[in-house]
């Protein structure tokens, strides 16, 4: 799928994503949870650090090295808003999803096309009546991860993650049940189902169900990372529901949302 082919999906998540990111900020304060990282594989950290760094402007905040199974730059201005990519030594085969599953925020687009361009790649930038003026563009990495990145005053920031569902309701009432999340802007039309939701601080995590396309197998990696203050009262609820969950240590555990995305939860100190 081209830029041009996600041109009637764009405008929507991104009206829904600016309005829900603002409301994230003022709502979140009380929250036990915070949203800090939105989590995809990639192949090579060499050349995906250079994609971000260099054409995005993405700047690395540091990186976590498990010797000889992981290494995760995290990309970002914020701990509390990053990216984390995600490079295994024993690399996963699961088709990438034709969707954007990560949101950017930045000041000039035109400065990104300027780099984009003299590194010889397209790039696309949407405008016009149908997305509200808002200006944006779609841009895939090296590993084939689809990016959204949006045009807003301020300073730049990495503004959410984006989970494709298999069941929108479902998928919402996850959320609700395990964090108390509340749900924000939904969007549906003939071709998705997405609703925006505030699981407290940090960024903003949509779900998003196609129609009319069979679900791709999903990563056995986490997409979004959340730390929470209520950790064992989550871990609680998750195993309750019965969906499965992998404790890493007793302060981190990876659990499966109804579609099978891996979410990561992990323990933070009380303030």
């Amino acid at each position: 799928m081209t830029t041009r082919q996600f041109s009637h999906l764009l405008p929507l998540f991104t009206l829904a994503a600016l309005t829900v990111a603002t409301a994230a900020v003022a709502q979140g304060a009380a929250s036990p949870h915070t949203v800090t990282t939105t989590k995809f594989t990639i192949d090579d950290v060499s050349i995906s650090k250079t994609f971000y760094e260099d054409l995005v402007g993405l700047p690395e905040l540091r990186r976590f090295v498990d010797e000889g199974r992981l290494v995760e730059p995290f990309m970002g201005w914020t701990e509390n808003g990053r990216m984390g990519l995600l490079a295994y030594t024993e690399k996963e085969s699961v088709e990438k999803s034709p969707y954007p599953v990560s949101v950017v925020f930045l000041p000039d687009l035109d400065d990104v096309a300027a780099r984009f361009e003299a590194a010889g790649q397209s790039f696309e930038v949407l405008s016009g009546e149908a997305t509200g003026g808002v200006r944006l563009s779609t841009v895939r990495d090296p590993s084939g991860n689809a990016i959204e990145l949006v045009e807003r005053e301020g300073a730049p920031a990495v503004g959410g993650a984006r989970l494709i569902v298999s069941d929108r309701a479902e998928a919402e009432e996850f959320f609700v049940r395990i964090f108390g999340a509340e749900p924000g802007q939904r969007i549906e039309n003939d071709t998705f189902d997405e609703v925006f939701m505030d699981v407290g601080e940090g960024m903003f995590v949509a779900l998003f169900e196609p129609k009319g396309i069979a679900p791709l197998a999903k990563s056995e990696n986490p997409v979004v990372a959340i730390y929470s203050t209520e950790f064992d009262a989550v871990l609680e609820r998750v195993k309750a529901g019965g969906l499965r969950v992998r404790e890493r240590s007793a302060g981190m555990f990876l659990a499966d949302d109804p579609s099978g995305n891996v979410v990561e939860v992990v323990r933070q100190a009380a303030p």
